[in-house]
């Protein structure tokens, strides 16, 4: 099943950039940034040519043919229930305006580690996408709190560049009463790496995810503390472009 809809204006600027057509270039660079799997309708004019389907299902990944039904049909069926669209419309779905300036939805890049053993590949990424930060904020309100704080040691030595940065750690709890990083805590952090410009907040509990990482260029939302790099537990995180 297809994973969003797009508006039949979105539709035909995708085929006429798939088939070498002059197309919306502006208009394509935003479809792409956003585009997953997406159904064209059987009664398109391209699906009267009995040549056109066999060739849309061996060489492009994104067309799903769909019967030819109305669009709140088709976004119903889709997995994001959402429909891709080039200008404002007044529709009984949720659309997501790609020419859009203040547009609240964005794509993000999500993975799920259940062993310990694949766990390496997320901490891999997560130290790769923090290796040009000009600077890192970890809230972790646990960081320091039971029996983690060596174990989050090792995993902050590792993923956080080894370089002159601003390090803000967010920890501890308002609402419970724990303070944030202590000073042997930011000394530890020093010892790892003395350019590190290390400084500490308390953890605000109105904070609506008390686990996440923030650079100048992404946010990665955490399921749980990075403690969870390691260790059995389930991870998931999410990865945001600002």
């Amino acid at each position: 099943m297809w994973s969003v809809v797009l508006s039949d204006s979105l539709v035909n600027e995708y085929l006429d950039f798939r088939f070498n057509k002059q197309f919306n270039r502006d208009k394509v660079g935003k479809l792409l940034k956003y585009i997953l799997s997406f159904p064209l309708k059987s009664s398109h004019p391209l699906m009267q040519d009995p040549s056109f389907a066999p060739q849309i299902h061996a060489t492009d990944p994104l067309i799903e043919v769909s019967s030819d039904t109305d669009d709140s049909t088709l976004v119903q069926m889709s997995a994001l229930k959402l429909m891709l669209v080039d200008t404002h419309t007044n529709a009984n779905f949720l659309t997501l305006n790609i020419m859009g300036l203040n547009e609240k939805l964005r794509p993000e890049y999500t993975a799920r580690y259940q062993a310990s053993s694949e766990k390496i590949k997320a901490q891999m990424h997560i130290k790769a996408l923090l290796s040009d930060a000009q600077w890192i904020k970890i809230t972790d309100s646990y960081i320091e709190a039971n029996g983690q704080w060596n174990i989050n040691k090792q995993i902050l030595a590792d993923i956080v560049p080894q370089k002159a940065i601003r390090l803000t750690i967010v920890s501890g709890s308002t609402r419970e009463g724990r303070v944030n990083l202590s000073s042997t805590g930011k000394q530890e952090l020093k010892n790892i790496c003395n350019d590190w410009e290390i400084s500490s907040e308390r953890y605000n509990d109105n904070i609506l995810h008390d686990r996440h990482i923030e650079t100048d260029k992404i946010k990665i939302m955490l399921s749980s503390g990075i403690y969870n790099l390691q260790g059995q537990k389930e991870l998931t995180y999410i990865t945001t472009l600002k």
